[in-house]
């Protein structure tokens, strides 16, 4: 019953078939039964023939599947309309005087400390109010939101540095719980109850484990935050997990392969929710642990060192408050995944706000997150936004750099050029310089129109003779395929760059690998395996 259930709430796994006992049973993923606990069953022996070889790779079992494996089936979409549609109740019930970017950040936090409060219930860990201590109940939280001054207190002992986790954990100031309205906490306590939010279906936050929570759930719940709107205004492209595993092989996997050592200092410039700065730490913190085979997870050394890997290591800058927010939770439920409940319940989190994550333009040369120009990194990874800047008012930050420097570097050989169409890409492949050391390697996926078009010729000339391409891993013929959950139709052609400052040196014998990849039936399932691989590798943990 745990296994279904750690499946479903995964939701990468459409089918999954199960031998024990010389038995045969075949389930359908996406579906859990909401009485039994298990997922729906397909069936036994008498299906296998459907889900054969020849079956699977042309395509006929999906299509014969395809209603009961539609991706709207899945649970992160059903939960994600469920706090869409508590999102839009709570924005609503704000006074009208308050600024919306205010609405936006308290409904946020609101939200995310929910979701935290679930993960420590689900978890089985005892949470502190009022003088006691003791394991919670959803219904414990369900209760306590009726009472809006203890709901505070609550939010802020949670957040204490003595009685709490200290840290950075969607914070809530003062003066800002008294816009809070009881209808606001009311509307959370529909959501946690399972009860209709106006969507025409059910919550499932009822059914739905969250001591399990996939970092793909974490950056769907971002891409609620952020809104559908400003997305495509912002450029914003959701990056698929396996894509982030592919980079992390070619970047942080080799150096901890070659070197055994966590020293490697990673910077992502628009970091989103995190992802690729979350799974560069559970790597840090899995070689930590081969390193050091004795450590016990329930010492204050093992606690003590993955919050110095973090603060020595982990670092992202992004203009979205949302998106820092989100990924400082990241951070948080990764450092919680490698304790058991009795030692979450005394772990302090790292404050990581303005000395590990910066919300900030990563084009504002006056930020105090350009300090991190004095950091070692060993790779600048990431997936900026994509976008063209057409007839803004004002001039746009990274246009401004790019004059700048033009400025500066009037006198030098193969001086810069304009930025094509104002493509905010580019530039992030050219600003990723003044964050390079010597031995920094960086890996950016970006619009690969840049190296082909014939509008971008100069640009091209400029960025092979400053810079050291070893390699373009080309997505755009998948391009619909790898990002299918943008919410952009015209998603533009994309590549990885993976690249180094050449710092002055020539690069006249650069030899540059060109990987492109192609559209097949095998693309999808290739998608999913490393994920399935992750599902097994998590519900080990489950009892």
């Amino acid at each position: 019953m745990a296994l279904h259930k750690a499946i479903w709430n995964f939701n990468e796994a459409p089918i999954v078939i199960i031998l024990e006992k010389g038995i045969v049973e075949i389930f359908n993923g996406f579906k859990l039964l909401r009485e039994e606990k298990i997922l729906e069953k397909i069936g036994g022996n008498e299906k296998l023939n459907d889900f054969n070889y020849l079956k699977l790779v042309t395509g006929k079992t999906w299509e014969e599947y395809q209603e009961s494996l539609f991706r709207e089936n899945r649970i992160d979409y059903k939960l994600l309309s469920n706090i869409q549609a508590a999102r839009t109740l709570i924005k609503k019930e704000f006074p009208e005087t308050i600024d919306d970017k205010i609405k936006t950040k308290l409904t946020n936090a609101l939200l995310g400390k929910t979701i935290f409060v679930r993960y420590l219930i689900d978890k089985g860990v005892k949470i502190s109010f009022e003088g006691k201590s003791c394991k919670w109940k959803n219904d414990d939280f369900c209760q306590l939101l009726n009472f809006s001054k203890r709901v505070k207190n609550f939010f802020d002992e949670l957040a204490d540095k003595d009685k709490g986790f200290n840290g950075d954990l969607f914070p809530i100031e003062n003066n800002e719980y008294k816009q809070i309205s009881a209808t606001v906490y009311s509307i959370i306590g529909r959501l946690l109850k399972s009860e209709d939010m106006g969507s025409g279906h059910f919550s499932l936050f009822d059914l739905y484990d969250f001591s399990i929570i996939p970092i793909e759930f974490i950056s769907n719940v971002y891409e609620s935050f952020i809104g559908t709107e400003n997305q495509a205004k912002d450029g914003a492209y959701y990056t698929p997990l396996f894509l982030v595993d592919y980079i992390l092989s070619e970047t942080i996997e080799k150096q901890l392969a070659e070197t055994n050592n966590t020293n490697c200092k990673v910077l992502d410039p628009s970091c989103g929710s995190g992802i690729f700065l979350v799974e560069t730490l559970r790597k840090l913190i899995e070689q930590y642990l081969l390193n050091n085979p004795s450590t016990k997870r329930n010492s204050k050394q093992f606690k003590s060192a993955i919050i110095e890997i973090v603060k020595d290591n982990i670092y992202g800058v992004d203009k979205d408050e949302s998106a820092v927010q989100v990924a400082i939770f990241s951070i948080y439920l990764t450092l919680l995944d490698y304790l058991e409940p009795p030692e979450i319940e005394s772990f302090k989190f790292p404050e990581l706000l303005d000395s590990n994550f910066f919300c900030d333009d990563f084009f504002n040369e006056s930020a105090d997150f350009n300090q991190l120009k004095e950091k070692d990194f060993s790779f600048i990874l990431g997936n900026p936004p994509w976008m063209r800047g057409k007839n803004e008012k004002k001039t746009p930050l990274y246009v401004k750099y790019i004059n700048e420097r033009k400025n500066k570097e009037k006198m030098k050989e193969g001086p810069i050029v304009d930025i094509r169409n104002k493509e905010i890409a580019q530039t992030f492949l050219l600003r990723s310089s003044d964050f390079s050391k010597e031995k920094t390697k960086c890996a950016l996926i970006v619009t690969s129109k840049v190296l082909y078009n014939l509008q971008s010729k100069d640009f091209r000339k400029y960025l092979l003779h400053n810079y050291q391409i070893e390699r373009v891993f080309e997505l755009a013929p998948v391009r619909r395929e790898v990002f299918d959950k943008s919410n952009d139709k015209a998603i533009a052609p994309a590549c990885v760059l993976f690249f180094n400052y050449a710092n002055d040196k020539s690069t006249d014998k650069n030899l540059i690998e060109h990987i492109a990849l192609k559209p097949s039936r095998f693309f999808l399932c290739l998608r999913c395996s490393r994920l399935i691989d992750t599902i097994f590798r998590r519900c080990n943990k489950i009892d």
